[in-house]
Order: C-alpha cells, then sequence, then structure tokens
C-alpha cells in the first residue's frame, strides 16, 4: 500500500484547480528519500518548490504552505480556485510522520454522502484527499457492477442478482452482507454508468499517487448461488447467503469476482472484506473463523499474489463479548504476514488496539468515525484528537508508547461534509502536534479569511474559544443527540434513537443518539448552551461582513451552532408536553407543543439558507439517474426512505440518518411531532388514557406516505442567513416557556 509518487505535471493540474492556473504553472516538485512520510516546501523568487515522499504527500505540502504561508486552507465547500497569483517566499520547511498509511472513507459513505454524485463532486473530492495527504482511500463506487457481471458468469439471472443489489443509496451494506433485497431496482443502465465513473476516479486518484483499496468477496451471495442448507448471517431484520468457506462454491464465486473486478479496475492490491461487520459469525469455533479468514483472503489472492485485506476491526468492538482474544487470533493468524492491515475504527472513542487482545500486533490503522449515519452534531474532543494522533504518528515513539504494528491514520466517517475542524486537526495532527489553541485561533482565521486586526477577526477568535470549551471540549466524542430526530412513539418523550422494536438488538451498538430526553438531560450539554448561544452571536458579527445571503463559510458555521442550540433548546417543551399530559391538562400540553412545533419550523427556515441543507438536493441528486419517470421515482423513494425510515417498519434502524435538512424538517418531523402533541392533548381534554396504537399507526401511514412520494422538494436556498439568525438568537437565547398568554414566542428561563 505504498503510495506512489505523482509526476509535476499531475501536481500542477491539482494545483491549478485549487488555485488558478497562473500560479500553478510555477510549481515545482522534488522527491525526497526517508523511511518515514516527509513533506517540505520552500519559494523564492516567485516559484514554490514541494517536496516529498510520493504524490499525496507532496499535494499535502502544497496544502501546508497555502495555510502556514497564504493564510488560505481548502475544507468540505471552499469555494475553487482560490486565486492565488504569487507565491510569497517562504523559508525551507520540513516535517515528518510515521503514519506512511493514511486511509480515507468508510463503506457507508458511499450511501449516506455520495450515493448520488457526479464526477464534478468526486473531483472535488479527490482533490480535497490529495490536499490532505490521503494515500488509500476506499473506492466502493462500481462494485455493484463487478458482482452483477460475477454472479450472471456463475448463472445467475441479472434479474436476480439485481434485485439481491436493491437499491441505490442500500448498495453499501448489501456488498457488506449487512442487507440484500432492499429497495431499487437499479436504473437500467446504472452499472455501465458507475462503471465509467468508477474507472474516472480511479485514473484521477492513481494519478495522484493514491493506493485505491476496493472491494473483496467475503461469502455473501444471492439465493440463487446459494446451495440447499447454506447459513445466513442476519442484522436489523435482514437475512443474506453465506457461502460455507471450505465449499467449493466459494473459491469458484471468490475467484470470479477477482478476476472481474482486476478485468474491470485494475488494482491497486489493496482490498476491503467485512464478512462479518455486524453480524454474529454462523460459528464460534476458532477453526471456523479462521477458514473463513483464509478462504477470504485466498479469493484476493487468486487474481492478485499481492494482495493485502484491509479489514474494519468494527466487529471487535460491536461484538466485544463473541470477539474473544482466542478469536480475534484465529481471524488475524490465518492471513500471512504482512497481509493483513486492521482500521481499529473508532479509535477516538472506543480504540480496541491496546485493549488486551493483541489487536495492534496486527499491522493497524488509527481511525475516527466520528459521524454516524449524517446525523447531525457539532462535536469533537480536539485535544485529545490532536494528542493521540500526533503521539502515534510521532517519527519517534514517546518513551513508554507500544504503537505495535502501526502503520497510519485514516478517517472513517459514516458521512461526510460534517465538523470540518475535527477533519482538518486529524489530519494536521499527523506532521506533528500543535497548541490546540492556537491551531483553533488559526483554523477561524483561514476559515473565514481574516488577517490579524481584520474586522471581525476578535468575534471569530471568541466564537472558537468558546465552541472549543464547548463543544469541542475534553470528553466530547459521541455526538449530541437531536431530540427534534426523536420518534414520537407513546406518552412518555422518545428517545433520539427510538426503535419501533424497543430496545437496541445489540447492547454494545455504537448508536450515539441513546440519550433518553425525558430523564435529566447532560448537565454538560444544557449548561453549554449559554456560551454556544454567545459563540452565535459572535459568529453573526462575521457573517455580517460577508455579502452572501448564506454567508460562506462562517455562515455555515453560524448555522451549526444555531442548530444546535434550537435543537437543544427543544427538551424541555418536550418533557413539558409528557409532564401535562400525564396531569391531564389539554391547555398546557398544546403551549408546550406550540414551542416544539415552531422550533422545528424555525429549524427548517435556518437549514432553507443554505444550500448544502436542502432535502430537495439530495433528492435531485438522487433523480438524475434516472431514465425515465419510473426510475426517477424509485430512486426518490430509496433517497427519501434512507433519512427517515431506513428500513422495513420493523427493523431498528428509524431515524438512524436523520438529518436537519429544510424540507425534511417541516415536511417530515413537524407533523409527525404535531401527531403526537394533538394525540396526547385529545386524550388529556377526553380525561381518558392515551391509546398508543392509535399514535403508531398513525406515525407508519404518515412515515410511508412522505418516504413513497415522488416529489422533489425545493432545490434554492431561500431567506437572509443575518435576519433569520437574529430573529433565532432573539428567542431561543434562553430556554423555551410558553408566554403568559398560551402563544409560541415566550422565552421566559424554563425551570430544567
Amino acid at each position: 500500500m505504498t503510495p506512489a509518487p505523482a509526476s509535476t505535471a499531475t501536481l500542477r493540474g491539482l494545483a491549478a484547480r485549487v488555485v488558478g492556473p497562473e500560479a500553478a504553472s510555477r510549481v515545482d516538485v522534488e522527491p525526497l528519500e526517508d523511511t518515514d512520510a516527509a513533506l517540505g516546501y520552500a519559494a523564492a523568487g516567485g516559484r514554490l518548490l514541494l517536496r516529498a515522499t510520493d504524490g499525496p504527500t507532496a499535494a499535502a505540502a502544497l496544502h501546508a504552505y497555502l495555510k502556514d504561508v497564504c493564510g488560505l486552507q481548502v475544507t468540505w465547500g471552499t469555494p475553487l480556485p482560490l486565486r492565488v497569483t504569487r507565491w510569497p517566499d517562504a523559508a525551507p520547511v520540513l516535517r515528518r510522520s510515521a503514519a506512511r498509511v493514511r486511509s480515507y472513507l468508510n463503506v457507508v459513505t458511499t450511501g449516506y454522502s455520495a450515493a448520488f454524485w457526479n464526477w464534478d463532486r468526486w473531483e472535488r473530492e479527490i482533490d480535497w484527499m490529495a490536499l490532505h495527504g490521503v494515500t488509500a482511500p476506499l473506492v466502493v463506487l462500481g462494485h455493484e457492477a463487478v458482482l452483477m457481471r460475477a454472479f450472471t458468469d456463475l448463472g445467475a439471472s441479472a434479474a436476480e442478482v439485481g434485485r439481491w443489489l436493491g437499491g441505490a443509496p442500500y448498495l453499501p451494506w448489501t456488498l457488506m452482507g449487512s442487507t440484500s433485497s432492499w429497495g431499487g431496482p437499479l436504473p437500467r443502465d446504472w452499472c455501465a454508468r458507475r462503471t465509467d465513473l468508477a474507472r474516472r476516479v480511479l485514473e484521477r486518484a492513481r494519478s495522484l499517487g493514491m493506493r485505491a483499496v476496493l472491494p473483496a468477496f467475503g461469502g455473501h451471495v444471492p439465493d440463487a448461488l446459494a446451495p440447499a442448507g447454506t447459513p445466513r448471517t442476519t442484522w436489523q431484520g435482514f437475512s443474506t447467503a453465506l457461502l460455507d468457506p471450505v465449499s467449493p462454491a466459494f473459491a469458484e464465486v471468490a475467484a470470479t469476482v477477482a478476476r472481474v473486478q482486476h478485468e474491470l479496475f485494475g488494482t491497486d492490491h489493496a482490498y476491503a472484506a467485512d464478512p462479518f461487520i455486524e453480524s454474529i459469525p454462523p460459528s464460534g469455533d476458532p477453526s471456523d473463523l479462521a477458514a473463513h479468514a483464509r478462504a477470504t483472503y485466498r479469493g484476493m489472492a487468486s487474481a492478485d499474489p499481492d494482495a493485502v485485506w484491509v479489514m474494519q476491526a468494527w466487529p471487535f468492538h460491536y461484538h466485544r463479548a463473541f470477539w474473544t482474544a482466542e478469536r480475534v487470533a484465529a481471524v488475524t493468524g490465518a492471513v500471512p504476514p504482512g497481509r493483513l492491515l486492521l482500521l481499529d475504527l473508532w479509535a477516538e472513542h472506543a480504540p480496541v488496539w491496546d485493549d488486551g487482545r493483541g489487536i495492534a500486533a496486527t499491522p493497524w490503522l488509527w481511525c475516527a468515525v466520528h459521524n454516524f449515519g449524517a446525523r447531525f452534531s457539532v462535536h469533537g474532543d480536539l485535544r485529545r484528537l490532536a494528542a493521540n494522533i500526533g503521539a502515534l504518528a510521532a517519527p519517534e515513539p514517546e518513551p513508554g508508547l507500544d504503537r505495535g504494528a502501526f502503520r497510519g491514520v485514516g478517517l472513517a466517517p459514516e458521512a461526510i461534509e460534517h465538523n470540518p475542524a475535527f477533519y482538518e486537526l486529524a489530519t494536521d495532527a499527523v506532521w506533528g502536534v500543535p497548541d490546540v489553541d492556537d491551531w483553533v485561533a488559526g483554523f477561524a482565521r483561514r476559515r473565514y479569511r481574516l488577517r490579524p486586526g481584520a474586522p471581525g477577526e476578535a468575534a471569530a477568535l471568541r466564537a472558537w474559544s468558546r465552541l472549543l470549551a464547548t463543544l469541542y471540549c475534553a470528553g466530547a466524542t459521541r455526538s449530541t443527540p437531536s431530540p427534534v430526530i426523536a420518534r414520537p412513539w407513546g406518552p412518555q418523550p422518545p428517545f433520539a434513537s427510538q426503535r419501533s422494536a424497543g430496545e437496541l438488538l445489540d447492547p454494545d451498538a455504537p448508536v450515539v443518539m441513546s440519550a433518553n430526553i425525558d430523564a435529566e438531560s447532560d448537565p454538560r450539554v444544557e449548561g453549554d448552551l449559554p456560551a454556544v448561544a454567545h459563540a452565535a452571536e459572535d459568529l453573526l458579527t462575521v457573517v455580517r461582513l460577508d455579502a452572501r445571503d448564506d454567508g460562506g463559510a462562517a455562515g455555515s458555521d453560524l448555522v451549526d451552532v444555531l442548530t444546535h442550540l434550537l435543537a437543544q433548546r427543544t427538551r424541555a417543551p418536550i418533557r413539558a408536553v409528557a409532564r401535562a399530559a400525564a396531569d391531564g391538562d389539554a391547555d398546557a400540553v398544546r403551549a408546550h407543543g406550540a414551542l416544539l412545533l415552531r422550533a422545528v419550523e424555525d429549524l427548517d427556515a435556518l437549514a432553507a439558507t443554505q444550500p448544502d441543507r436542502l432535502l430537495g438536493r439530495w433528492l435531485a441528486d438522487a433523480a438524475r439517474w434516472g431514465a425515465d419517470a419510473g426510475e426517477r421515482a424509485t430512486l426518490v423513494r430509496d433517497a427519501r426512505r434512507l433519512v427517515t425510515v431506513w428500513g422495513r417498519q420493523d427493523s431498528g434502524l428509524h431515524d438512524y440518518s436523520g438529518r436537519h435538512w429544510s424540507g425534511l424538517l417541516a415536511g417530515f418531523y413537524l407533523p409527525r411531532w404535531r401527531l403526537w402533541v394533538d394525540w396526547l392533548a385529545a386524550a388529556a381534554a377526553s380525561a381518558t388514557e392515551p391509546d398508543v396504537e392509535t399514535l403508531r399507526r398513525a406515525v407508519v401511514d404518515l412515515e410511508e406516505r412522505w418516504a413513497a412520494s415522488p416529489e422533489i422538494a425545493p432545490t434554492q436556498p431561500t431567506g437572509s442567513l443575518v435576519d433569520v439568525a437574529e430573529d433565532l438568537l432573539r428567542r431561543y437565547r434562553h430556554p423555551l416557556s410558553p408566554s403568559p398568554d398560551g402563544s409560541a414566542d415566550g422565552h421566559a428561563r424554563w425551570p430544567c
């Protein structure tokens, strides 16, 4: 998985897209020889020299120069090119890191974020990867075409394989064996178009020196290819056939998949396979687990003797009780030495590499998931993040730190374009541990293009100092549950991770939205809200200096902070509604319910000011992959369902991918909360016990009708962020309670 050099012409092409062609023509590249990863830069006489051990590191050197010398950075959503016209002189800089491998993307990112991307969006992401030094991107894109051809070559019909693959946004879970035959069918030309797009993505990534990780066969097949008696794995109510690893069928299918993939997409010798990502294997016998691992690796190696298996260590956390040290060793020991790379996926919160099961004896990467399901949250323990990555990636380990077979760092968020500060710091810390206070101040200046002493700089620094002390403080390694996307399912305030079937299927499942909002809230959450409101005020000062209606980068951050404030303010009226209903006070139910409903409407209006927070854009992107009305309706239906019900009504995935998007807030969450408030008010008014089944039937009916709608919501932002933010700060600075006249505009302090 050693990254490759990139040509000067390729790096100048990247620079042209990032800063414009004039400055790009004056970029030179020089190779560095080092056993670690190394980058450097120097500028003199109007020319910029990048020095690096490989292509991605050279691109990271360009980004380092832009940040250090020009006060510029490229985060998600940064408008490009930056229009740099000259390279200011800079003394030589050299940085080294033990993180030779720097991976990026989660299997499911292709469902939650990139399900409907076109080339333009992929090109921007590849450039982001390069600038952030990514050496090993996971490219799941197009693997459905590999499986379609391989399985039909083996005798299954195209219709059978198509049904098994399911719908477009669900493909990542089918590829891991979690789901099958859910959603879809795919458009008729889907596989051909995705193959073309995947080839283009791979060509660009490889030209920049990246080594793509491609999916591999882990044993899951359509029923048409499963002999009688084939065992099955289960996940969240789905069931998929899993071939016996010692059967001739496993070897034949694995070899066919590997051959077809090599023919369609070539190889960089790295393959991802996760047969039991969140499923319990059919057998816990170590010899059976070893047999499955051995068969999986042989399938990769059948077409590529240099294959390296890249495995997520997620099961070792998710089903910790099952994956004993003996069982872990059975899997890792079944793969030839040096041919397995483990990703410690949630290391920023629940690391497994140093938990005593010997995992770090196998080559491994420290990874951060951070975001689950694209759910909104502003969070991250920035100091701990910098310290963890910096200590592991240092060229020389700290005394007493046993890194084991550490190979690098990975970012594996389930969805992207969230919390850019977290990801910028993670990629910076690879090259040395920064002073986090100084780093945050520099991040704010670069993000908002503020020179020292410029108007707005003091407000920006105050805002980020407050955010570092609150939402990005010590211990903030899990997202803060949003009450707004909770599913009302009974008279008590719902869990934000409400499941229709009751408790979570696995007690160790890392669903990060399980706070009971009817219980006493995390005092840090509600105690932080005054400081969060002050941070929003400071960001509003910066936004007022921007002529754009959406406020640019400062506007995006302001919307994040205000969204957190408003969403957390709904805790009090939700609890108050439930208490009033229990007391039989219908008027109080309606009064507190009005506050809740108004807050959801306000959140929708806030999101509507931002082009990237519109449900309509997600749906329109999905529809563009359809050739006719029927295909477009199917794609839109699956896109709607993923962000709401997710799976079947009896599964445990409701609202797992809930999002604070305009069109989703007012069109889905608002009417669902209104059902709850009206249901409780009616029962209180009639002095009867509320009938739970009546509520649940109404909720299910609403969800199914909404998900089945072919409507495309608005795709253009509306409203002035400054006007909306000023109004919301006035009304949500303090906890919510009704005005004396019972209206929903009161904001006297609520006794929480």
